[in-house]
């Protein structure tokens, strides 16, 4: 068993008990909100649960995939939702990583739609699988450890993944470095303040400390891309992907006899289609969609010396490469380019008044 000594969302280190399931304890952070693991499993315990078996049993099975055999048009028409929320924020197709990829469905159709894509993933069977079957870029690794040379990325995606890492602020951290100046990450993670969660307690069953170490609030979530660097982080609250059991799912159980389960399952078959885009807009479902970006860097140099936020970006890249060059350390990069920029906001009154 591992402890944690602090919230890595916000540092803090007053909790409180929420659940105690499977024999493990989930306690909830008292400064910002997140409900983490605490203690929890160790780091063989935890990857144990993806073997081959797993893969082959479980995950394919569950995306529809029997025996090795798939269907590409069929996952390019469930992927285009999520492909056409990332155009929104992303317009320009550029270079798209995905955190997690799993077998690479959702690369291969966004490569497919015109992105050029890349992945990583701790899985071997995954990565073969999506190496040697789909001819994707997909490396085993994990995201703080990435071997991308930063900064790379247009856009990152995370789904459903955050949940399960072991130092999730140090891979957003990595992730935010892979970014190049007005990247986008969007992510997706099941959300602690579900309606779901509300009507079925412990019994539901996104609780699962042995694999989610970390269940996240839209708050908690927001606190902890912004400590990972992120100056700006939207929860979309209309994603059209989502239906009314991906909105609220009573199936999503570890008890589905109980009584409450029974009680939830009767409300959302009797009224959930004429009200789940009421709790997504509420903030109630059962996944949190989250978009964060680095735009801020450029919007905040183009405040003072004026241009389009491209211009700024294009100039950001050029302060990173005067302070930090080609370091492989581009957190340190990052922090240095983002005190580089607050340098020039403070001293912009002084420069101004010279000029006159």
């Amino acid at each position: 068993m591992v402890g944690i000594p602090c919230c890595p969302a916000c540092e803090g280190n007053d909790s409180r008990h929420r659940y105690t399931k499977f024999g493990l304890r989930l306690v909830q952070c008292r400064a910002c909100g997140l409900v983490f693991a605490n203690p929890r499993l160790s780091p063989e315990e935890i990857h144990q649960r993806y073997s081959p078996d797993y893969f082959w049993k479980e995950y394919l099975p569950s995306l529809g995939v029997h025996d090795g055999q798939y269907d590409l048009p069929y996952f390019d028409k469930r992927h285009g939702t999520m492909l056409a929320l990332i155009k929104r924020h992303a317009p320009r197709r550029g270079r798209l990583l995905e955190v997690g990829a799993g077998a690479g469905f959702f690369l291969k159709s966004a490569e497919r739609a015109g992105w050029e894509v890349a992945g990583v993933e701790l899985s071997g069977e995954a990565v073969e699988f999506a190496t040697n079957r789909l001819d994707l870029d997909v490396r085993l690794e994990p995201a703080e450890q990435m071997t991308f040379p930063p900064p790379l990325f247009d856009v990152v995606v995370m789904f459903d993944v955050v949940e399960h890492l072991l130092d999730p602020l140090v891979s957003l951290q990595r992730v935010r470095g892979a970014l190049r100046p007005g990247g986008v990450l969007v992510i997706s993670t099941p959300n602690f303040n579900a309606l779901t969660r509300f009507a079925l307690g412990a019994d539901w069953a996104a609780l699962s400390p042995a694999e989610h170490l970390w269940n996240f609030s839209a708050h908690s979530l927001d606190r902890m891309l912004r400590r990972a660097g992120f100056p700006s982080v939207t929860v979309e609250r209309k994603y059209r992907g989502f239906g009314v059991f991906e909105t609220m799912n009573p199936r999503y159980t570890h008890a589905p006899s109980a009584l409450r389960n029974k009680a939830y399952n009767a409300f959302v078959c009797t009224i959930g289609r004429v009200v789940f885009r009421q709790v997504q807009r509420a903030g109630f479902a059962d996944t949190l969609i989250a978009i964060a970006n680095s735009k801020g860097d450029a919007l905040l140099f183009s405040t003072y010396y004026g241009g389009s936020g491209s211009d700024a970006a294009a100039m950001l890249v050029a302060a990173s490469a005067k302070i930090g060059g080609e370091a492989s350390a581009p957190a340190e990069v990052n922090f240095a380019r983002k005190t580089w920029v607050l340098r020039q906001w403070r001293d912009a009154p002084q420069r101004a008044a010279e000029n006159r």
